[in-house]
């Protein structure tokens, strides 16, 4: 996995492109993986479904919407929440 990736229902999506992970609302170019996770995420969106998806940053877990995929390598997200990430 690389330092920005970002998963849907357990799986890796894609690595978001750039040296942060977003944290506001907006358009977001990002690097696709060839993954189950990532074709869910896009038939979730097809259906008229909003996928929730999230990322890791130390004990936090952020998670966000998935509005729409106006492009090839871009996600328009919002709703960002933040919660302490799972103890396994």
């Amino acid at each position: 996995m690389h330092e920005l990736d970002f998963m849907f229902e357990g799986g890796a999506v894609g690595c978001f492109v750039g040296t942060e992970y977003p944290s506001t609302d907006g358009r977001y170019g990002y690097e696709p993986y060839r993954s189950f996770s990532h074709y869910q995420m896009h038939m979730v969106l097809k259906y008229g479904g909003t996928p929730r998806c999230h990322y890791d940053s130390g004990d936090t877990r952020i998670s966000f919407g998935v509005r729409d995929c106006p492009e090839y390598g871009v996600l328009e997200i919002y709703d960002f929440k933040s919660s302490a990430k799972a103890v396994a």
